[in-house]
């Protein structure tokens, strides 16, 4: 199949890495090469007609199960997408993963996790889709666990494994309804099935399977702990991979969703998780952990402009939100590595000494704050004049406005400077230590942030036929994205760099601090909810043994009795004739009472 050629090199990569294992420096530049052919291969087949492919994949009882790719427009979107950061994130990882024995199996996990998420992007019915799913969750999971030898990493990726397997088991229950009520796995043929009680309860399935890799609520905590992983990681992950994957399949299938009426149920769960998000956002101080949240935060508000039913603003904000994050998690990663590995904003110093760091983390920051004209000002509004009513409009356009707050918080604190004239020069010498190989990555994806805004004309025609739904951008509304979001800028700018008693700001208003950080109590949650289920199965467990208990006496009882009649069958006649009378006399009984 033409499409699937897309990720051989990836592929071949990621086996030689364990070859090359020796050879770190060819194992890195291996997989830097990879991701450009792939990139290559990718826009060749963006030149040809988009179509569908299939290959026989088993047969089994008459019936033959295919695995599907197609090259539309939405698909094309995404595998671009992936296909464009890809290389940007290896060359990243080339100045940033300085172990020389965990290169091999570093290469070697991205190479996979970046080619299963092609094979996904590519997907044209449910059998490729699951296989790319798959993949996507055992190597999240062991990207995430990179760290092994700390405490930390294998616990966040055993929790993020354990909420994606509850939305693969959702997903793998969706498609046996699939299959017993329609016959097929294809994405083409379900999309003109007919509505029935079973396709509802299947896409409801599939919503929540979607909803536990994009981390909506309630399954949202996994993300923020996927930050113990290496920052390359957790800039792939969160700007072209795992997170897109849910809101994806979403968008392929959401003419379903709207015929189902089942677009309330999106905007609830995205306008409840981009809260979350924002508030935690808000009250986080580690500076990977503040973009999970906003992450989050982004991943809902693409399901609500969904829930609308208007896949273009979804899908707006799916291509900006890319780059941008991608560059913010290298700016972070950057500036941990010249603060000695700091992860906490109030221990960060000296961003802004470094004058290209400082310019590329401003270009991303006026991005996903939503100033014009930098491409993330074009996602933001998309979805808000997505909105079909006030109350809905008005709580996006304050989400707007409380992400501008805490990005901008992200931005004011790591740019101070130290107390100490030595630690500053040290700090600042750090900084233009900066591999070459960090810093390049960030420079190209300024560029892409700032162009990216282009996709606001380009996406309505590419995806016209997937949509009846336009955009109309209003000066009404763009200035009011505008007044929220500079209103944001000016409220950070007074409690974190001009308001002297800043610092103080969490003890003083403790409860105020609690409320917005609901990361503790959602965790709380999953304790318990895990705690409940470990009682069911014990109680379970209880209740097999009690069974067993309960068969092992009756075939002792069996046992006992076949002894005593075996005792019986002593051979004298006396006995066999009390037996022959005893038999007739119930004989008589059973005729006499029926």
């Amino acid at each position: 199949m033409l499409a699937l050629l897309a990720i051989v090199p990836l592929a071949i990569a990621a086996l030689l890495s364990p070859i090359l294992k020796s050879r770190y420096d060819a194992v890195r530049y291996l997989s830097l090469a990879a991701s450009i052919v792939s990139l290559i291969l990718i826009a060749v087949l963006g030149t040809a007609p988009a179509g569908t492919q299939s290959i026989t994949w088993f047969s089994i009882g008459g019936y033959a199960f295919h695995i599907t790719t197609q090259t539309y427009a939405l698909n094309m979107l995404l595998l671009y997408i992936i296909a464009i950061i890809t290389p940007l994130i290896i060359a990243y990882s080339i100045g940033f993963m300085g172990v020389p024995s965990e290169q091999a199996r570093y290469y070697f996990e991205l190479d996979i996790f970046a080619a299963a998420m092609m094979l996904f992007a590519m997907s044209g019915n449910f059998i490729a889709m699951l296989i790319g799913w798959e993949m996507l969750g055992i190597t999240s999971y062991l990207l995430i666990g990179f760290w092994h030898r700390r405490d930390a990493p294998p616990n966040a990726a055993r929790k993020a494994i354990t909420i994606v397997f509850i939305g693969d088991m959702m997903m793998l229950a969706a498609m046996v309804i699939i299959w017993v009520s329609y016959g097929t796995f294809n994405f083409s043929l379900l999309l003109r099935a007919q509505s029935s009680a079973a396709l509802y309860i299947a896409m409801l399935l599939v919503m929540f399977a979607a909803f536990t890799k994009s981390a909506q609520f309630p399954f949202h905590e996994w993300l923020p702990d996927a930050m113990e992983g290496p920052t390359p990681v957790s800039a792939f992950l969160h700007s072209s991979t795992m997170v897109k994957a849910g809101v994806f399949i979403i968008a392929a299938l959401l003419p379903l969703y709207m015929e189902l009426h089942m677009g309330t149920l999106l905007v609830i769960f995205g306008i409840v998780t981009a809260i979350i998000g924002v508030l935690n956002a808000l009250a986080e101080s580690d500076i990977k952990r503040i973009l999970a949240y906003s992450t989050i935060e982004d991943m809902g508000l693409m399901f609500v402009a969904l829930g609308f039913g208007s896949l273009i603003a979804a899908m707006l904000l799916f291509v900006v939100q890319a780059f941008y994050k991608a560059l913010l998690f290298m700016n972070a990663g950057t500036i941990m590595r010249a603060n000695d590995e700091s992860r906490s904003i109030h221990a960060l110093y000296g961003s802004s000494s470094y004058k290209p760091l400082f310019i590329v983390m401003l270009i991303g920051v006026l991005s996903i704050a939503g100033i014009f004209p930098i491409s993330g000002f074009f996602g933001k509004l998309g979805v808000e004049i997505s909105a079909t009513s006030i109350y809905a409009y008005a709580v996006l356009l304050a989400i707007d406005m409380l992400s501008s707050i805490y990005i901008f918080k992200w931005l004011l604190l790591p740019m101070r400077h130290q107390s100490s004239v030595y630690d500053q020069n040290a700090t600042a010498w750090n900084y233009k230590l900066t591999p070459k190989s960090m810093m390049v990555p960030q420079y190209l994806l300024a560029g892409i942030v700032i162009a990216a805004g282009i996709a606001y004309i380009y996406i309505p025609s590419m995806l016209g036929s997937y949509s009846s739904a336009q955009m109309h951008f209003s000066v009404v509304g763009a200035s009011a994205e505008t007044v929220a979001v500079v209103l944001g800028a000016f409220i950070a700018l007074y409690i974190f760099k001009l308001h002297p008693y800043a610092s103080k700001l969490k003890e003083k208003h403790r409860y105020v601090f609690l409320s917005a950080y609901n990361s503790v109590a959602s965790n709380a949650v999953y304790y318990y909810i895990g705690k409940a289920f470990l009682i069911l199965s014990k109680a379970f467990e209880a209740f097999d043994y009690a069974l067993l208990g309960f068969a092992s006496a009756g075939g002792r009882s069996f046992v006992m009795f076949g002894n005593l009649v075996r005792k019986v069958e002593n051979g004298q006649t006396n006995i066999y004739a009390i037996a022959f009378v005893l038999g007739i006399m119930l004989l008589l009984i059973m005729v006499l009472f029926k």
